[in-house]
């Protein structure tokens, strides 16, 4: 017979453990998760992590808390939540700029497929181009004409370079062959503030803060940059149907985790996501927000971020990081 383990001796036998073996048999979530957001509070990046986090928090025993972390095009946020400890404490909701930055931003210090676990694509949705009522123009051919006649006079506006709102006015340029000058801002929030007040002339703003304005007469929509026409604004076109066939950029946000995340917690993480996008009510909130929820796996997400990155490279390659 084989004598009966003491306690002196199973406590023994867990001091040798790796402490990744013992965080993952310990009950997570046992203290809030702190949820990234590379961005300023009240644009619309943050309005869907807020969003998320709420409706997280309802499917975990601690509350899912949102530090936003606002600078350098995003870079500070995500470099932070790099840094932070690997124990499922410390999640990041952000979009295309984790990926583009590297490009814009000299010394860039993380890389996202070194430093980060792509869990999943929560939200994608088109922009829409707009422009200050003061602009002649009231389609996507009357504003190209206007572009082409007046070569890098007008200014567009984005929350920071290497975003979605940048990219798509980027890509806009390169197909249609006309300058415009690029204008960022420390989030969108204050883009869309210098949009309505005439400081600058054009954006390709998150669908979920454009309709209000459009719809209060603030703003012109023109035209979305996705593949298909968006519910919420029926009436305009994509930019592909209206002149430039070809044209698609989304507006994205993933989840991510540090590099070396238990995966214990990584699965108690996805566990949740996944209730989350499950729920009616979720879903109903995130559409009264105006948010298209887009659930992938997190091998799905990977595989979106690797085209992601081979769809903007050849574009974003000839910029000097500033």
């Amino acid at each position: 017979m084989h004598p009966r383990p003491t306690r002196r001796s199973l406590l023994a036998a867990a001091a040798l453990l790796p402490l990744p073996a013992l965080a993952q048999t310990a009950a997570f979530p046992e203290r809030p998760i702190r949820l990234v957001v590379p961005f300023p509070p009240g644009g619309g990046t943050d309005t869907q992590a807020r969003a998320f986090a709420d409706a997280l928090s309802r499917e975990l025993p601690q509350r899912v808390v949102v530090d936003n972390r606002a600078g350098a095009g995003g870079n500070i946020g995500v470099d932070a939540a790099a840094r932070s400890p690997a124990d499922g404490y410390t999640l990041l909701a952000t979009g295309p700029n984790i990926i583009n930055t590297r490009y814009l931003i000299r010394d860039t210090p993380f890389r996202w497929e070194r430093d980060f676990e792509p869990l999943g694509l929560m939200f994608a949705s088109p922009n829409v181009l707009v422009v200050h009522p003061s602009l002649p123009v009231r389609s996507v051919p009357e504003f190209i004409a206007h572009l082409r006649a007046n070569p890098g006079r007008l200014n567009f506006a984005s929350a920071g370079a290497g975003g979605s709102i940048h990219l798509s006015g980027e890509l806009f340029m390169r197909m249609t062959g006309t300058e415009m000058v690029h204008v960022p801002y420390r989030g969108d929030a204050l883009a869309r503030t210098d949009l309505t007040n005439g400081a600058v002339q054009v954006m390709f703003n998150t669908i979920a803060t454009s309709v209000e304005p459009i719809r209060a007469g603030h703003w012109r929509g023109l035209a979305v940059t996705g593949d298909t026409r968006a519910p919420s604004l029926p009436e305009l076109p994509t930019v592909a149907e209206a002149g430039v066939p070809g044209y698609s950029v989304l507006s994205w946000m993933g989840l991510f985790t540090p590099k070396g995340t238990p995966p214990a917690a990584i699965a108690r993480i996805r566990q949740a996501f996944d209730a989350v996008f499950a729920s009616a009510q979720n879903r109903a909130e995130f559409e009264r927000l105006a948010i298209d929820i887009t659930p992938s796996s997190a091998a799905q997400h990977l595989a979106f971020m690797q085209a992601e990155e081979r769809k903007w490279e050849p574009i974003l390659s000839r910029f000097e990081p500033q």
